[in-house]
């Protein structure tokens, strides 16, 4: 096998439901190995190593999915196993997961979509080493984001990664010592995280603006995302700065509706600096915002949504590099290869 590609055991009965996963996962980074039986699956187990195990509940009528998983975790216990039931009752599959399967995905399966589940579950893995230096922590959380949100959702290419900049800009401004920033960066690429967690994930290309049910839905990825950060002792911190990313000066932000100092200074910087990309950033339901209307927006909001601690040193920033800000959202997607119109 190739050595430098993650290593996927696919398992099901229905041979081109199950070649067209491997085409799509190995497209995206993915060494798929097919077997088309739990006894060949079984056999692979014992003789090759896997990073992922990906297998149907059902074989042919029968519930023999519960053997692989328990091979693969007698054999192999470090790898991901993710169970595949085309069945409205979960029940088996949950059971399952108690006997040591990661997660379900039910049937048809988007191969992206569990190309995406694959690559955040590896790096969960990853995130809980011991020892694991800031640069570390960057690539592994920098990898999750690109390889979970932004494959789902290729228009928030270089999101996490702009926020994070900006972040530091900000706190440098503010005379936050090293340690401090260091965990905002963190959190700035990490803050959206959540949002593959949701049950739907159809908003996030949604051709226009979420319903009040959607948006309540959407509340949820702050605390999904703190805790799915795993639980390292460096990232404790971060957790609570992703957690409060939506929370509002004035109390009105989710999911808590804290307000003034009850939110970290950390976390309020990333909600001013988390807006403004998104402001500059071309979505189905909006264009992006010019400078002069971002900044209207933010003096009108100061001491509402926003602190004036951490707003009026970003609007300082904005002064000197607004204007390239604002267009670098649209560079990073072209530089994806992705069309940007208007």
């Amino acid at each position: 096998m190739n050595e430098g590609l993650r290593s996927v055991l696919l398992v099901d009965d229905e041979v081109r439901n199950l070649e067209l996963i491997a085409a799509v996962l190995e497209h995206q980074g993915f060494q798929p190995t097919l077997a088309h039986t739990p006894k060949a699956a079984m056999e692979l187990l014992r003789t090759l190593r896997f990073d992922a195990v990906v297998t149907d509940v059902v074989f042919d009528g029968f519930s023999e999915g519960a053997a692989v998983l328990a091979a693969a975790r007698e054999l192999q216990p470090r790898a991901v196993v993710v169970l595949m039931t085309g069945y409205p009752q979960i029940e088996g599959a949950v059971s399952a997961i108690k006997a040591g399967a990661h997660d379900y995905i039910q049937k048809p399966v988007d191969p992206i979509l569990l190309s995406a589940f694959l690559h955040r579950a590896l790096k969960e893995r990853e995130i809980e080493r011991d020892n694991l230096s800031f640069a570390d922590l960057i690539e592994i959380l920098s990898a999750m984001v690109a390889n979970t949100i932004e494959r789902v959702d290729p228009y928030t290419a270089g999101h996490g990664s702009r926020t994070r900049k900006y972040c530091r800009y900000l706190a440098e401004e503010l005379g936050l010592e090293r340690a401090r920033t260091e965990r905002l960066e963190l959190a700035a690429i990490a803050h959206d995280y959540g949002k593959i967690y949701l049950d739907d994930l159809g908003f996030l290309t949604k051709n226009g603006p979420l319903t009040p049910e959607e948006f309540a839905a959407v509340q949820k990825h702050p605390l999904l995302g703190a805790r799915k950060l795993g639980h390292h002792e460096q990232l404790a911190e971060v957790r609570r700065f992703v957690a409060e990313h939506h929370e509002k000066f004035d109390g009105t932000g989710y999911p808590k509706k804290l307000k003034g100092d009850e939110i970290a200074i950390e976390s309020r910087i990333l909600c001013v600096v988390e807006v403004f990309d998104s402001l500059a950033t071309k979505r189905s339901y909006k264009d992006i915002w010019p400078l002069e209307k971002v900044q209207n927006f933010f003096a009108e909001q100061r001491a509402k949504a926003f602190d004036p601690l951490a707003l009026d040193p970003f609007l300082k920033l904005l002064e000197r590099h607004g204007e390239r800000w604002i267009r670098q959202p649209a560079l990073d997607l072209q530089a994806a290869g992705l069309k940007v119109e208007g």
